[in-house]
C-alpha cells in the first residue's frame, strides 16, 4: 500500500467533517477519495474536484449527513450520488456500485460494499484509485498506480467491453489521452476507432460536453488531428468538415474552448446552414450558438479603425474580440500581433446612438412612425460613420414636414 501527501483542499476541516459523519455511521474506512483527485495527486498535479465514495447506500449516506447536521442534496440518488455542502463547497459522495445492465448510454446499477467491483466498472486504470483521509492509496485493479505514474491511459480490462457499456468512453479516452498520456495506448485507440459508430447513439449534450472538455486541454491539437485521421471526429461533429490547421492556430492564441470549437469548424463549419446542423446534433445552447455565429462573421482587421468601430457597434465588444482571435488565426498572426490588436480594440469606445425618441416626439412624430424614423436615422448615422450632422439634418427635415420648430 502506498501513501501520498494530500493537498490542503483534501484535508480541510470541511472534508474531515464529511469523513467523520460517514465513518460514524459506517465505521472506519467506509469512505475514501476516488478518481480524479487521487489520480492528480499521484501524477504531481493540482487536485481537481474532490469526490468521495463509500460503502454506505444512499439512504444511509443521507442519514449520516443529517445526523451530523450537514446540508445535502440528492443530486443523483438513483445512481448512488448525494452531494454534501459544507461552508458553500459541494462534495459528491457516491455509493460503491456495480453494473447490472448497460446499453451503451446508461447503466442499471446495484450498490455493493466491494471496492474491487466498484473499480472494475470504471473506465481507465488511472481513474480507479482510492485514498483515505490519511493519504493511503488503494489500487483494487493493481494497475492504476502504475498507469498514473507512467502517464498511461488504458481501459480497464477489455477495451471493447468498456466502450460498449458507454460509448461516451470513446470521447473520454481521447480527452484523457490529450490531458494525461505521455503516449497513445494503441490497443485502446484501435478499440475506439472500431466502435466509433457508437457515438451516434449518444445524446448531443453529452457529446458537446466532452468535446468542449477536450478543447479545454492545454494542447488538444495532436489528439484532435488523430481523431480526424481515424474517422472519429466525423460522428462527433455530425459529419461536418473539420480541419486541424486553423484549430492549431486558434489554440496557439486562446485557451477558450468555445473559440477553439469555431477554429475546429472554420471556415465551412460555422456557415449558417452548417452551424444549424451542428447545433441540432450537439444541442448547443442558444448562447453558444449565437456566439459561434457572431464570431464567424468576417471583419477586416487589417483596415482602418472605422471597420473596427462598426463591428463593435453592431456586434458588441465580446463578439468583436472573438472575431479578432479567429481573424488572427486565419491570417497567421502570432501572440504579439494579436495582443497589439487587442489593445488597440480595447481603446476604442463603442458609439452610442445619441438621438432620443423624445426629440422626435417633440418634432411631431408618434406611434409606429416614431419607431420607423428612429431606425431609419440610426441606419443613416451608422452608414455615415456615426456623424452627428446626419442626425441634425434628419431631425430638421422632420420638423419641416410637421411644421414644428
Amino acid at each position: 500500500m502506498t501513501a501520498i501527501d494530500l493537498p490542503p483542499a483534501m484535508t480541510a476541516p470541511a472534508v474531515q467533517q464529511v469523513f467523520a459523519a460517514l465513518e460514524a455511521a459506517g465505521g472506519a474506512g467506509c469512505v475514501r477519495f476516488v478518481g480524479g483527485c487521487v489520480r492528480d495527486v499521484v501524477m504531481g498535479r493540482e487536485a481537481g474536484d474532490i469526490d468521495l465514495c463509500t460503502q454506505l447506500v444512499p439512504d444511509a449516506i443521507e442519514a449520516a449527513l443529517r445526523a451530523a447536521g450537514i446540508r445535502h442534496v440528492p443530486t443523483g440518488k438513483a445512481h448512488g450520488t448525494i452531494t454534501a455542502i459544507v461552508e458553500g463547497t459541494p462534495y459528491e459522495i457516491t455509493a460503491l456500485r456495480e453494473d447490472v445492465a448497460t446499453d451503451g448510454r446508461r447503466a442499471v446499477v446495484r450498490f455493493t460494499p466491494d471496492w474491487g467491483k466498484d473499480a472494475q466498472r470504471r473506465d481507465f486504470y488511472l481513474n480507479a484509485l482510492y485514498a483515505d483521509i490519511r493519504g493511503q492509496v488503494y489500487d483494487p485493479t493493481g494497475q492504476g498506480w502504475a498507469d498514473a505514474a507512467a502517464g498511461r491511459v488504458r481501459f480497464i480490462g477489455d477495451a471493447e467491453t468498456r466502450i460498449r457499456e458507454d460509448y461516451l468512453r470513446i470521447l473520454r479516452f481521447f480527452r484523457f489521452t490529450a490531458g494525461y498520456a505521455r503516449q497513445v495506448d494503441a490497443a485502446s485507440l484501435e478499440a475506439c476507432v472500431r466502435l466509433r459508430a457508437g457515438i451516434d447513439h449518444l445524446s448531443g449534450e453529452r457529446i458537446a460536453q466532452e468535446l468542449l472538455r477536450l478543447l479545454a486541454v492545454a494542447d488538444p491539437v495532436p489528439v484532435c488531428e488523430m481523431m480526424m485521421a481515424r474517422g472519429v471526429m466525423t460522428p462527433v461533429c455530425a459529419g461536418l468538415p473539420v480541419q486541424g490547421q486553423i484549430l492549431a492556430a486558434v489554440c496557439g492564441l486562446t485557451s477558450d474552448p468555445e473559440v477553439r470549437l469555431a477554429g475546429l469548424l472554420w471556415p465551412d463549419g460555422v456557415a449558417a446552414e452548417r452551424l444549424g446542423v451542428l447545433s441540432q446534433r450537439l444541442k448547443l445552447s442558444s448562447r453558444l450558438k449565437l456566439r459561434l455565429k457572431n464570431m464567424s462573421q468576417e471583419i477586416d482587421f487589417q483596415g482602418d479603425e472605422s471597420g473596427w468601430v462598426r463591428a463593435l457597434y453592431l456586434r458588441g465588444r465580446a463578439s468583436t474580440e472573438d472575431g479578432l482571435i479567429l481573424y488572427a488565426a486565419v491570417n497567421g498572426w502570432d501572440r504579439a500581433a494579436l495582443g497589439a490588436a487587442q489593445a488597440r480594440l480595447a481603446a476604442i469606445e463603442v458609439p452610442v446612438f445619441p438621438l432620443r425618441a423624445s426629440v422626435l416626439m417633440a418634432a411631431g412624430l408618434a406611434g409606429a412612425e416614431l419607431g420607423r424614423q428612429l431606425k431609419r436615422i440610426e441606419a443613416r448615422w451608422y452608414d455615415n460613420g456615426f456623424s452627428q450632422d446626419v442626425i441634425t439634418q434628419a431631425v430638421d427635415d422632420i420638423r419641416k414636414r410637421t411644421n414644428i420648430g
